[in-house]
């Protein structure tokens, strides 16, 4: 039964805006783009495509179902799953700290790259980040002194809107947010459309070129920006989901989720991508992509500086919802292992993900790339695992059908258990025997 005194969020579109900010990140806005165009541009957006409504809607469906089914973050989502099962407890808890382990070493680099974030968008603001006439050397200034002062402001917000609870904070926010981060990025698409040479973007974007799609590397790389664009990595969703009302449509909130957070991707990529054809930029400029080639394209842009503020403001928006989700794992688990109120909780949490986060600066080179292909998908495979196949079907559809009024589709458990545990389990094979 549901805990009448939980916190829970007041409405669906107040859900859906939670849900797809968690989801809507820098894997959107940063990530994306890049393997873009590292990865051959329309080819490995039609992976991504695949991956996210083929393998990432039944697991962001079952994450969700799994959190209100238990009403638990992952530690007693895990634990429950098992005694419902007839198994161990404890193999259970042990089972639910990995994932809140993966999502606090994921905490770590992301916060870093807020941090950065937010110092630009101060940048664009007073006009420095604008007016320097080197963007390496800006960049290299703000990623190697003072930081820590900006990892502390970072926290700071995320602190202070989580301590409003699930509805009065979280929600609000988001309700805020996501709706203007659209607005925003819809404004830029609009601006770079009328680049000289931006349709060579949209070609290199838009046509297909299906003879790169026999490259394995594309498909394991769409696999693990699926996961991290969806939030399914065995812990976001599952907290949201304890969250979540019974009479939410899982399924619609869920489809809802996959939609807003693919054309947040395809967004930011007509926003950048096209921008870089029209300024001659390099595309396979990697991490530098946004804090050194996307500045420079804004400086010889008529409304230049105008165009870097709206970036930043939105860029800020997906990522301090990002990270608002990354840290309420944390919270949750505090809570439901030691019985904290909700102050104690965000304080330790933010605290010590600010000290480890500042510590880690400057050490997370190749991180994103071994959480990406390696932890996140294994958290996920995890959990696809305990709600297909260990949790009885039966409550696993009756805990969808709470709240939806059409029937759920037949699809979902075998899509549950057989696409999507089944191609995880082969492409994570393929990937540890290839990739290392």
């Amino acid at each position: 039964m549901a805990d009448s005194s939980k916190d829970l969020f007041s409405s669906r579109w107040g859900f859906i805006f939670a849900t797809a900010g968690s989801a809507i990140g820098m894997g959107n806005i940063w990530l994306f783009p890049y393997r873009a165009g590292e990865l051959g541009g329309s080819a490995f957006l039609i992976a991504y495509i695949v991956c996210v409504f083929v393998l990432g809607l039944a697991a962001v469906i079952g994450e969700i179902t799994f959190g209100r089914l238990t009403v638990k973050g992952p530690v007693g989502a895990f634990k429950k799953a098992l005694r419902l099962s007839g198994g161990h407890n404890k193999v259970g808890e042990l089972i639910g700290w990995v994932p809140v382990i993966v999502i606090f070493i994921i905490a770590l680099g992301y916060t870093v790259v807020v941090a950065w974030v937010l110092r630009f968008l101060a940048g664009s603001l007073t006009g420095v980040a604008f007016s320097a006439p080197n963007s390496v050397v800006y960049f290299e200034s703000i990623a190697g002194n003072g930081i820590a002062v900006w990892i502390v402001l970072t926290f700071f917000i995320v602190g202070l809107t989580m301590l409003g609870g699930v509805e009065k904070g979280i929600e609000k926010a988001n309700k805020f947010m996501m709706p203007a981060f659209f607005v925003l990025f819809l404004f830029l698409v609009i601006r770079v459309a009328f680049l000289p040479g931006a349709i060579e973007g949209y070609k290199f974007m838009l046509i297909p070129k299906f003879d790169t799609l026999l490259n394995s590397r594309i498909w394991i790389l769409a696999l693990g920006q699926s996961f991290y664009s969806l939030s399914i990595m065995g812990s976001i969703l599952i907290v949201y989901g304890s969250y979540a009302r019974k009479s939410e449509d899982i399924v619609y909130s869920a489809k809802s989720v996959v939609i807003l957070s693919t054309f947040a991707s395809i967004f930011a990529s007509l926003a950048i991508i096209p921008a870089i054809f029209s300024f001659g930029k390099d595309l396979n400029s990697g991490p530098s992509l946004m804090f050194i080639t996307i500045p420079d394209i804004f400086k010889t842009m008529p409304m230049g500086q105008l165009c870097m503020v709206v970036f930043f403001v939105a860029v800020f928006f997906a990522a301090i919802t990002s990270l608002i989700s990354i840290i309420e794992v944390i919270v949750e688990s505090l809570q439901s292992k030691f019985k904290l109120s909700r102050l104690t909780a965000v304080l330790i949490s933010t605290t010590i993900a600010a000290v480890f986060s500042t510590l880690a600066d400057g050490h997370i080179d190749g991180l994103m790339d071994i959480l990406q292909i390696h932890l996140v998908p294994f958290c996920a495979l995890i959990t696809g695992i305990f709600v297909f196949w260990i949790l009885p079907s039966r409550r696993v559809v009756r805990e969808a059908q709470s709240g939806r009024s059409k029937m759920v589709g037949k699809w979902l458990i075998p899509a549950g258990r057989y696409v999507f545990c089944g191609l995880v389990i082969l492409i994570y094979a393929f990937n540890l025997l290839h990739l290392g």
